[in-house]
């Protein structure tokens, strides 16, 4: 079987939700971690992303068709790096349109490539419902639900299922509106605040990243097992669980 690399799709169909910030928390984490990455931000108005690694992330359009075979092109040519895209909410339905209409999924697995929706929820019953028609329609994608608490500190859980029960949700917990400040700033970076030094300890900000990369490498784990498990014949096992410090 083929090593198969992520595509993490970081999609929401509301805007202001963190989506942007998720996606540049998991290119920092695979770059930690040595992963060769490539990202595409798919918000032509204000590519944010981009402007974050420009060496790394491509701003496309896919408003019109040839945005969209150079996106899916692209995405299909990626299968030895981990790909992250930053879906933009008026991008949404077209993206998805378009995925489910070339039949994106079958084709991304027999090249290699697993495609990974992390979902931002929200407390809109309009994003419950949409979170459903499209693990409806696209059932062989792993959908993994992520709670973002400086959007909502409610989350029901049964509206958001993850394919699996044990890939649970991504949380992503509340900071300061101080701290959120250092971490918009443009120079900032969360690697290079991750390998600094630290004199005084753990700070809000070490611990709120550590916490995040944590799930991301759990994420990774499971996503891991799952394939070693389907190789092998078997069903759907769950690692053990990690106690985690919040």
């Amino acid at each position: 079987m083929a090593q198969q690399a992520p595509l993490y799709i970081i999609a929401s169909p509301r805007p202001r939700v963190g989506k942007t910030l998720i996606a540049r928390l998991m290119i920092e984490f695979l770059r930690v971690g040595g992963r060769a990455v490539a990202g595409y931000d798919l918000d032509p108005r204000d590519p944010v992303l981009a402007g974050r690694f420009p060496e790394l992330v491509s701003a496309l359009d896919i408003s019109e068709t040839r945005g969209q075979m150079a996106l899916f092109d692209r995405l299909i040519a990626n299968s030895s790096r981990t790909v992250v895209i930053d879906l933009g909410y008026a991008q949404f339905d077209t993206f998805f349109a378009v995925m489910t209409e070339i039949g994106f999924v079958r084709e991304a697995k027999r090249r290699g490539i697993e495609p990974v929706i992390l979902f931002v929820s929200d407390t809109a019953p309009a994003t419950a419902r949409t979170y459903t028609a499209l693990r409806s329609g696209l059932p062989t994608t792993t959908f993994v639900p992520v709670h973002n608490e400086s959007v909502s500190v409610m989350f029901e859980k049964k509206d958001f299922p993850s394919s699996r029960p044990e890939f649970g949700v991504i949380l992503v917990p509340r900071l300061s509106a101080i701290v959120r400040g250092v971490v918009d700033r443009p120079s900032f970076s969360f690697g290079d605040y991750m390998s600094g030094d630290r004199p005084g300890g753990p700070t809000e900000i070490h611990s709120w990243i550590a916490n995040i990369f944590t799930e991301f490498r759990e994420l990774e784990l499971r996503l891991l097992m799952g394939k070693l498990n389907a190789s092998l014949g078997g069903g759907t096992t769950r690692p053990r669980e990690v106690r985690r410090e919040r």
